[in-house]
């Protein structure tokens, strides 16, 4: 296949938990060339198996516990990952984030290159804004430090359309001339979560992009 002609396809889940989760994932492979992960709960030795998922798929992770704290009570929390189809994208670089609700990778697809990130941001609140807001700020950073324009930013941003962290996204969009495509495109009463707890539903889950006219993404 022409890759200059290819639609690339991306996906992201908040899995909570990949290794219960693997099955879901390896069949949302199957129908994708770039997955996004959030909540895979994994260990830091544990990270390896992301490898395993997926045959035709490589992948750079990033567990969220600090194994040197002491002893580990309850499950293990957070952790993103990013996994990408080895035939299409040969070329990948993984890029340093200090956040560990961030992970990326700069691709060099056919002549242009872009940044993908998967993000986790912290629940909405208004103590958890400045972390929220320097998740924002390290990405952009990245993006700066790199000169790479073409841009895609999946996961869960914990931002509800009308609520503090949602706006605080669009803001940011607005200024680095970039698009929430998934607020601009779907209906107003989309949802990303359903709450077991009080069967609430609330639209978390986000793309982020400025793409160039060399990509054709869905």
């Amino acid at each position: 296949m022409d890759k200059t002609s290819r639609n690339m396809k991306f996906t992201t889940f908040n899995c909570k938990s990949i290794t219960r989760s693997a099955d879901c994932v390896r069949d949302l492979c199957d129908n994708c060339d770039i997955m996004a992960l959030q909540e895979t709960w994994l260990l830091p030795h544990d990270v390896a198996y992301l490898g395993s998922l997926h045959s035709d798929f490589a992948y750079t992770g990033k567990s969220a516990v600090d194994t040197t704290a002491g002893c580990l009570l309850g499950r293990p929390y957070g952790g993103v990952a990013l996994l990408w189809r080895k035939s299409i994208f040969q070329t990948v670089t993984v890029v340093s984030c200090k956040s560990d609700r961030l992970v990326a990778i700069k691709i060099d697809y056919v002549d242009c290159s872009f940044l993908i990130f998967s993000v986790y941001m912290p629940t909405d609140s208004a103590d958890n804004l400045i972390e929220f807001n320097n998740c924002l700020s390290e990405i952009i950073a990245i993006c700066d430090s790199t000169g790479i324009e073409s841009v895609f930013i999946m996961g869960d941003f914990n931002a509800h359309p009308g609520e503090r962290f949602a706006r605080e996204l669009l803001s940011v969009c607005s200024e680095q001339l970039w698009s929430c495509v998934d607020i601009e495109l779907l209906p107003r009463d989309s949802y990303t979560f359903s709450s077991t707890a009080n069967g609430s539903l609330r639209w978390l889950d986000h793309c982020v992009d400025e793409q160039p006219l060399c990509l054709g993404v869905s």
